[in-house]
């Protein structure tokens, strides 16, 4: 008999005060990848859902708690925290975007990324502390990140022109920090069609990241230039946009695709047929952009 992967679910919810108070009955079977790992929707006796997200730790729930509220306006509403629990908003009037839906719309996504920096730096996110730890956190994934390469995903010659190119990255820039969305893709963005409200939904990927993590990764599905001029347009509205340049952006392109091949590799054989089919190519991608000699806008990343 296959195991019901809502079965972590339901334990977790016997325990939860929130549970007994919303009259939760059920969980969702999962829909979508989205909603697949640390994440269900739930509904009430009453036929309402939400959604329950579980995180690592009590203390990353209270983080993500924290840097929703700079700026609820762009995010699902967190209705209550427990231990490692977030309830959230379940956005039944939203939908998902198409990939055409996002890219008419990344000038508002650029707007909604500098509300998030012009809220947090307003509430003073990260504090003082914050900041070394998401520093400290930066530069130890960076380092596991290129020992892995080195340890034969890459060949010796691309590994070293990856060090090579972040290297010279970080001695022009630092590695400038701030809260950010990890991975806006059609799937992580919702609209509601009766007045064109967007949220980001993908709340376990909000953190103090690498400045612009949230345009590395959109630049892999929005990747000509057209659609980055379109962002930093919308951003510029808001925002002093001077320091997206192509340049800047290829550094902490370059930081996001490396994270994103290394945590594949790791996840080795736990790693659904999907996204290892897509491996290779991410690592081709990977390697292209630490061999070009000057930065170019027109990505062409794999999309699968």
């Amino acid at each position: 008999m296959p195991r019901d992967p809502s079965g972590p679910f339901e334990r977790l919810l016997r325990s939860s005060r929130l549970a007994a108070e919303l009259g939760v009955a059920r969980v969702e079977a999962p829909r979508s990848f989205a909603h697949s790992g640390t994440a269900r929707f739930v509904q009430g006796r009453d036929g309402r859902r939400y959604k329950l997200r579980v995180c690592s730790s009590a203390r990353r729930a209270k983080e993500i708690e924290t840097l929703l509220a700079a700026e609820p306006a762009i995010f699902p509403a967190v209705l209550g925290r427990e231990g490692r629990l977030l309830w959230m908003e379940a956005l039944g009037l939203h939908r998902a975007l198409s990939r055409e839906e996002l890219i008419e719309r990344l000038a508002g996504v650029g707007g909604m990324v500098a509300r998030l920096h012009a809220a947090a730096e307003a509430k003073a996110l990260p504090s003082r502390a914050g900041q070394l730890r998401a520093a400290a956190r930066a530069r130890l994934q960076l380092a596991r990140d290129l020992r892995l390469l080195r340890a034969g995903t890459l060949d010796g010659v691309s590994a070293r022109a990856v060090a090579a190119k972040l290297a010279a990255g970080r001695r022009r820039f630092g590695l400038p920090l701030a809260v950010e969305l990890d991975d806006i893709h059609k799937a992580n963005l919702m609209l509601r069609p009766r007045d064109g409200d967007l949220r980001y939904v993908d709340e376990e990927g909000v953190a103090v990241r690498p400045l612009f993590t949230s345009l590395a990764s959109l630049v892999k599905t929005a990747d000509k230039r057209e659609h980055w001029e379109a962002f930093r347009a919308g951003y510029a509205r808001l925002r002093d946009a001077s320091v997206i340049t192509p340049e800047y952006t290829e550094y902490v392109v370059l930081q996001d695709t490396l994270r994103k091949v290394a945590n594949k590799v790791r996840a080795g054989a736990k790693l659904g047929d999907e996204r290892r089919a897509k491996l290779p190519f991410e690592i081709d991608d990977l390697r292209r952009v630490a061999f070009q000699e000057t930065p170019n806008l027109d990505w062409d990343f794999f999309r699968g």
